[in-house]
């Protein structure tokens, strides 16, 4: 806790403590700058009570010479000192020798909190364990965000978290599980400025304890990129990973011991003892130290933000080794879905009827080549829960539930190409719609699709709060028109037609059930040994239908690239002006070039020719040019 002072008193008495680090000409000219009065380090209780002390000692014969200096009530200032970083951070001295003395001739006098670990006096912060990312922040030796972010990367694949046992000034005791904490103390901002909040140099009488607690190496990462995004931490809304206790006393116990830094000095112990001794100490502000509230204010009010930090016995399964890639789901989370999916999965009355229905819709709105009606059967789908399920029993290789949602899933497919069938067989119609030759024809643009579907379905099922019903749109996008054209194939007996929807058809459902499988994964509803086996199988299945998508999807920017070279609209030849009213390319060995043209006479030979020879003057590759001439008057 820090505050300014009245400055009325006369300026006491001047000392400077030293060690044999400052030389007799250093001593010269600092005297000549202003009175003062030098002693060697033998003679460092030679200052009488109340006299401001200037220090020129490394952080050791600091901390050793504080007790003295709070029994006496001296004006503390610290001089630049290569042995001293740890004291010169807290206290914001920065710049040269001469600089720093004249600074403290006649700077005023603030009264700060004292912390102390262990009864040793801290000059700005603790850090026990491992919080690579939340090291103090040296203002002479200046950290960016990049280099604390790549040193927090070190060993990554060793994270551990460790059991804490902490009694507060209120005597609350919390069990927790964490990387590692850093304790604070009030004198200047330890942890980096430009990342939290300056809550922290609240005049309060409290300490500040910041717990790492990731649950998993993916949390873990997202912290250190929030510490690498614009704007400050607000402490009162931390990341997960993070909580923050503030209080008066704090105690510490670590069963299996752990080793913390004291300033940068290591101890190892069971038992750490935090005290906040308030308004203790007189000291002098160095030059770069933050700005200093005028008034004081003691909370007595302790401040506990656990979040969602591991506790008591929730924190038992992330104790018995390495942080896993993934946080896992707790049992609560993981026994509720599991049962929904279970009862979902099966294939009862209303969903046989919901499928027929919703197939029906769809065979209506392909007929139509109306893409509303379509969508409409899309919202009507019940294909979600056999999805889901399946997914989840890929992810934990759950053969019970894998078998379920594989009947139910068969059966849908069943009734929607016995629909698809009859349909074909009712209407009169034989040529294919537009909305039936997008399903025809799969490349890799409808693997993406599947796959944002199946993430969709994984995590609308996961999350409680988000309406079910965004997951039926998803999965009914990506099934059920390709499954209404399989079945209109096979009534027509177009076995083009049938194979290339059925080939979307599997492409999507394997594409939605990897990608879902994995989804849960990451939400830890599954650990990766128990998926690798459904993971596998699905990943090869998925490898194997991507080579036909491949091929497709680049025919189809062969396609485009060509129809890039074609004109459309007005064209001047020799025998008159042309209108081309529309351009398509067929990719064979050479690709042929159809185009449909208007104009006032019937086109010849030569103007054909004429017509090629300006097409190939824009293509880089041969090719056989096929004409329609309209005649417009």
């Amino acid at each position: 806790m820090l505050e300014n002072e009245p400055s009325e008193s006369p300026v006491p008495l001047r000392y400077l403590i030293h060690d044999s680090n400052l030389q007799a000409e250093d001593i010269a000219r600092l005297s000549a700058l202003g009175s003062i009065t030098a002693v060697g380090w033998a003679q460092r209780e030679a200052a009488p009570q109340g006299a401001r002390v200037l220090l020129c000692l490394g952080d050791e014969m600091i901390r050793d010479l504080a007790p003295h200096a709070l029994e006496q009530q001296w004006e503390v200032g610290v001089l630049p000192h290569a042995q001293a970083s740890q004291a010169m951070a807290a206290l914001g001295v920065k710049g040269d020798l001469d600089q720093v003395f004249t600074h403290y001739l006649n700077a005023p006098v603030i009264s700060a909190d004292a912390l102390t670990c262990n009864d040793e006096l801290v000059f700005s912060s603790v850090v026990i364990g491992r919080v690579l990312a939340l090291r103090p922040y040296d203002i002479n030796r200046a950290q960016t965000s990049w280099s604390l972010f790549l040193g927090a990367l070190k060993g990554l694949g060793k994270l551990q978290l460790l059991p804490y046992k902490l009694i507060t000034g209120k005597d609350r005791e919390i069990n927790l599980a964490a990387l590692g904490m850093v304790v604070l103390g009030q004198t200047q901002s330890a942890l980096m400025g430009h990342v939290f909040t300056r809550d922290f140099g609240a005049a309060d009488s409290r300490l500040s304890l910041l717990a790492l607690a990731p649950r998993s190496i993916t949390s873990y990462l997202w912290f250190l990129l929030r510490l690498l995004w614009p704007g400050k931490i607000n402490l009162s809304q931390l990341p997960n990973s993070l909580s923050l206790i503030q209080t008066d006393r704090l105690q510490i116990a670590a069963p299996q011991g752990v080793e913390y830094l004291l300033d940068g000095k290591p101890v190892h112990t069971t038992e750490i003892e935090f005290k906040i001794l308030p308004g203790r100490l007189r000291l002098l502000p160095g030059p770069a130290m933050d700005s200093v509230s005028e008034e004081s204010k003691t909370i007595e009010k302790e401040t506990v933000r656990l979040n969602h930090i591991p506790q008591e016995a929730g924190a038992g399964p992330l104790l018995e080794g390495y942080l896993p890639l993934f946080s896992h789901a707790t049992e609560e989370e993981y026994r509720e879905l599991f049962i929904s999916l279970r009862d979902n999965a099966k294939a009862s009355t209303s969903y046989r009827t919901l499928m027929a229905l919703s197939v029906l819709l769809a065979l209506v709105g392909l007929y139509a080549n109306s893409s509303p009606v379509v969508i409409g059967a899309m919202l009507l789908a019940p294909l979600m829960a056999p999805i889901a399920s399946l997914a989840m029993g890929l992810a934990r290789s759950d053969s019970g539930l894998l078998a379920t949602a594989s009947y139910t899933l068969l059966v849908g497919v069943g009734w929607g190409l016995v629909c698809g069938i009859i349909m074909s067989w009712v209407i009169p119609l034989d040529i294919p719609t537009a909305e039936m030759k997008m399903r025809m024809s799969p490349t890799l643009l409808d693997l993406l699709v599947a796959v944002i579907s199946g993430i969709a379905c994984a995590y609308v099922n996961a999350k409680e709060e988000i309406a079910k019903g965004l997951v039926g749109v998803a999965i009914a996008v990506a099934l059920v028109p390709p499954l209404g054209v399989v079945g209109i194939g096979l009534g027509w007996a177009d076995w083009s037609m049938a194979a290339g929807a059925a080939l979307l058809l599997v492409t999507n459902l394997v594409g939605i059930a990897l990608a879902a499988s994995a989804t849960f994964l990451v939400l830890g509803f599954s650990p990766f040994k128990r998926a690798r086996a459904g993971l596998g199988v699905t990943l090869l299945l998925l490898l194997v239908i991507s080579v036909p998508l491949s091929l497709s999807f680049s025919h189809l920017v062969s396609r485009e690239r060509l129809l890039e070279h074609l004109p459309i609209g007005d064209i001047s030849l020799t025998s008159g002006q042309v209108h081309v009213d529309s351009a398509d390319v067929t990719l064979q060995d050479p690709p042929l070039v159809k185009l449909v043209l208007s104009s006032a006479q019937r086109l010849e030979g030569d103007d054909v020719d004429e017509l090629k020879a300006l097409i190939s003057r824009k293509m880089s590759e041969p090719f056989e040019l096929e004409v329609q001439s309209n005649i417009l008057r």
